[in-house]
């Protein structure tokens, strides 16, 4: 029962750091309906990033890893989106050609990654090593640094788009672009400010995770499906439904790994999916995010 407990306890940290990471593409999807397949390879390079500063040249602490390595993920999103996708808002056939774009911009960066880097694997350290003992459980000082910073942003993230001028202006045109434009939102700085928040989201996702997975330049295409996953099974732009369905996979995962083994995962996430649209083909709280 014990070790259970333990097991679950990683499950919900392996969630929170899930939800960061699917809550970016939710917010991609919901804000500026961009369905962005190069996602994965933001978490790579936002992994990659934090492996040249904490481990390749520069041997930094990883709270400046962190305040190094965030804003520029958030600039290089805000980039990509006024380069990149901005244009593409002009055509008629704008949610066919931005899935092309961001396809040959996961190519493009995952190459780079390669090209820079090599093909070796990489791994970054964990952030605090050793363990601790609470209430006859053992916990490590990993896990514990991971929930804390997860649900730190987590907290800010949902504080920000609650009561900041911006965050309500993102919700608002989520809601009725068309409506928002009308009393005077500027849409193209929204959707910049959520490209470049979904990819600093992202990037953190990459720093966090990376201790736990050996990297590599197409590593990001798994955390690509899994954000898409989470997503769907809790309801195309709704928040609330990528929390519960982040907690939910996370848990799974953790679960499945002990008892399975981590080739399990995946087919048991897609399991999870097909029952959970079986059930709700909207998702979780698809049909609640439509009315909103």
């Amino acid at each position: 029962m014990r070790e259970f407990i333990e097991v679950l306890i990683t499950g919900i940290t392996i969630g929170i750091v899930y939800f960061l990471v699917a809550v970016g593409f939710t917010l991609c999807y919901g804000v500026g309906r961009v369905l962005n397949y190069s996602y994965g390879s933001f978490f790579t390079w936002g992994a990659y990033l934090a492996w040249v500063l904490a481990v390749g040249y520069s041997k930094l602490n990883y709270v400046l890893v962190f305040v190094i390595v965030l804003p520029i993920m958030f600039f290089l999103g805000v980039a990509v989106d006024q380069v990149l996708i901005r244009p593409l808002r002009k055509r008629p056939e704008f949610d066919f050609s931005v899935i092309l774009v961001t396809l040959g911009l996961a190519v493009f960066l995952d190459n780079l990654v390669l090209v820079i880097f090599g093909a070796r694997t990489k791994s970054l350290p964990e952030f605090l090593t050793g363990s601790v003992k609470l209430g006859g459980f053992t916990i490590s000082w990993q896990l514990i640094a991971m929930f804390i910073f997860a649900l730190v942003v987590a907290v800010v993230l949902f504080v920000f788009m609650a009561r900041t001028r911006t965050g309500m202006s993102m919700r608002a045109v989520a809601q009725d672009p068309t409506g928002a434009r009308i009393v005077g939102i500027p849409l193209f700085r929204v959707f910049a400010v959520t490209f470049g928040i979904s990819t600093l989201l992202c990037g953190a996702g990459g720093i966090l995770l990376a201790p736990r997975f050996f990297m590599t330049p197409t590593g990001g295409w798994t955390f690509l499906v899994k954000a898409l996953i989470i997503v769907i099974a809790g309801g195309l732009g709704s928040l609330r439904g990528t929390l519960y369905a982040s907690f939910m996979l996370g848990i799974i995962e953790a679960i499945v790994g002990w008892k399975l083994g981590l080739l399990w995962v995946m087919p048991f996430w897609f399991l999870v999916l097909f029952l959970v649209l079986l059930v709700k083909p909207a998702g979780l709280f698809g049909a609640t995010a439509r009315k909103g």
